[in-house]
């Protein structure tokens, strides 16, 4: 078993550097409260104005650019409304820590995912071995209770901001061989797809809001008992049970969202 129960460093936050160097392209037939919607959004993505710090007040902005008021306050306002900034009188336009966007109804690569939004991923296996399966677990990948699992237990990290902790137990019959590849990079997803043919066809996965414990706060740098996102997932290769899978996600960092079509599912009456 390999075991990491430490805590992690916490990132220095220090001002970045230089300003945001904005201007707006009068001839672009592009509003410019969103060009400066964009500008700002750029400049914190690019690490000018880092979570925690305040932007210039309204006034200085639209100084500055040569436009009115009214429009900077458009344009924070959306920001604030979309999650980039939070707006309070007498404090200004703070920039709120970066939420990330998972797909509810959707199987992605975390490092993918991670490295699309600019961000640095990371990951820490804390365990790795076999074990017999509980009955929760047995249940779940359609085993017997005791039968042998394979147990994966990783922390994933982006921007060295620890943001969700994961424990996979896989079928031992077909996944066992996962114990020799190295699980600190790539995805268990794609190993099983294109290494061990095992394609995923089906998923079934819930969500809720659980506590976090003290280990796992530990872990996720956050408060013990503070709420987080809770999701378990099982993963299928045709009708068999291949992955049961739980994640801890922190719900300042995490927000899930879908979209789709409700006429597909709408048939009149």
């Amino acid at each position: 078993m390999v075991r990491h129960v430490g805590p992690i460093d916490k990132p220095s936050h220090g001002r970045a550097k230089g300003e945001m160097n904005f201007r707006i392209d009068r001839r672009s037939g592009e509003a410019a409260y969103r060009q400066l919607e964009h500008l700002i959004v750029s400049s914190i993505k690019e690490g000018v104005y880092r979570e925690g710090m305040k932007l210039p007040s309204e006034v200085a902005l639209a100084e500055k650019l040569g436009i009115s008021r009214m429009t900077v306050n458009k344009a924070l306002t959306s920001l604030a409304r979309r999650g980039f900034l939070t707006r309070s009188p007498g404090r200004g336009s703070i920039v709120t820590p970066r939420k990330l966007h998972q797909g509810f109804f959707r199987v992605t690569s975390f490092n993918r995912t991670m490295a699309e939004m600019g961000m640095t991923p990371e990951t820490r296996v804390l365990e790795t071995g076999v074990e017999p399966a509980g009955k929760v677990v047995a249940e779940a990948l359609s085993i017997n209770e005791g039968d042998p699992v394979v147990l994966v237990r990783r922390l994933r990290i982006a921007d060295e901001i620890p943001l969700m902790l994961e424990a996979r137990y896989l079928n031992h019959a077909y996944c066992h061989p996962i114990l020799h590849e190295d699980l600190s990079v790539g995805s268990i997803h794609d190993i099983l797809i294109n290494k061990f043919n095992l394609p995923l066809t089906r998923v079934r996965q819930s969500l809720e809001v659980r506590k976090a414990g003290k280990q796992e706060a530990t872990l996720l740098e956050i408060r013990e008992r503070d709420c987080c996102f809770f999701m378990v997932r099982t993963t299928f290769t045709d009708d068999t049970p291949m992955t049961w899978v739980q994640y801890l996600y922190r719900s300042d960092r995490y927000r899930f969202a879908a979209e789709f079509n409700p006429m597909e599912e709408f048939n009149g009456g």
